[in-house]
């Protein structure tokens, strides 16, 4: 099976909030550095200063503003219980649009899906989805949260509504192929895979499930076709070395030792 992984455009939308919600506080209320914007700036680059100014700018009044900018550097510092908790606070004391009320929950689920607590992360991404229900990046956020759960139909249901809003989203259809092989429905997720191939021919996730896939029901060659082009396109990701593994096992070598070989076992998987 294929790693699952949290789309990697979230870091990038962190930042974005900040200009969708028109978070600078007005010009002359406050120094130049004690605003949201900047504030908001600083946890991405510098979160251990940014923490700290935040906490001296609540002191000095900085209300709700220092408040989410103390749990966004928390974020940022991979602190993510506490940031987690620290945006659930604030998030309904900020009065912002809907488009940004929701970005933000979905940043708080993030954060409890980081810090292991599925059961948190869905509950703060239902309730992004709930302002934003034709968003497809929080479908598709909420759909990894929940295969890291393994709730596989949650996700499914979650990947159909993404895709039907936005067709063209490999990572989405990737991981609904996953999502479909897992649930024993290998036709259709090779049907998703094809799809997701033909838009990105390189994609290492998408060969290394194919070839998963086609070493399941005994095509020798053709996982390792699959196998091989996922190891060349892939070099050094974790999709590339599962694949350089699997070539390993299919030949019945041990991937632990470089040179050596060993009897294959019985009941060996291709490598997720």
């Amino acid at each position: 099976m294929i790693t699952l992984k949290h789309p990697l455009r979230f870091a990038s939308r962190l930042m974005a909030a900040a200009v969708l919600c028109g978070m600078a506080t007005a010009a002359g209320a406050v120094p130049v550095a004690l605003n949201r914007d900047t504030c908001l700036e600083r946890a991405k680059e510098l979160p251990d200063f940014a923490y700290a100014e935040a906490q001296l700018w609540e002191k000095k009044g900085g209300g709700n503003d220092a408040r989410l900018c103390q749990a966004m550097a928390q974020l940022f510092r991979g602190e993510y219980k506490e940031s987690a908790a620290a945006l659930e606070a604030v998030i309904p004391d900020l009065g912002l649009p809907p488009k940004v009320t929701a970005g933000l929950w979905g940043k708080a689920g993030w954060a409890w899906f980081n810090a292991k607590e599925h059961a948190k992360a869905d509950a703060d991404y239902t309730k992004a989805i709930g302002l934003q229900p034709t968003d497809p990046d929080l479908l598709i956020d909420r759909a990894t949260e929940r295969a890291g759960a393994e709730h596989w139909w949650d996700v499914l249901r979650d990947l159909d509504r993404a895709l039907s809003l936005d067709g063209g989203r490999v990572e989405a259809i990737v991981l609904r192929a996953e999502t479909k092989h897992r649930l024993g429905r290998d036709v259709e997720a090779g049907r998703d895979l094809r799809m997701a191939l033909s838009l990105d021919p390189d994609n290492g996730q998408a060969l290394l499930l194919s070839g998963n896939i086609k070493a399941d029901r005994g095509d020798k060659p053709g996982a390792k076709a699959d196998w091989t082009r996922a190891v060349q396109v892939g070099a050094g990701t974790a999709a590339g070395v599962a694949a350089q593994d699997n070539l390993l096992r299919i030949d019945g070598k041990d991937p632990m030792k470089d040179e050596a070989t060993a009897p294959k076992k019985a009941g060996d998987k291709p490598k997720s």
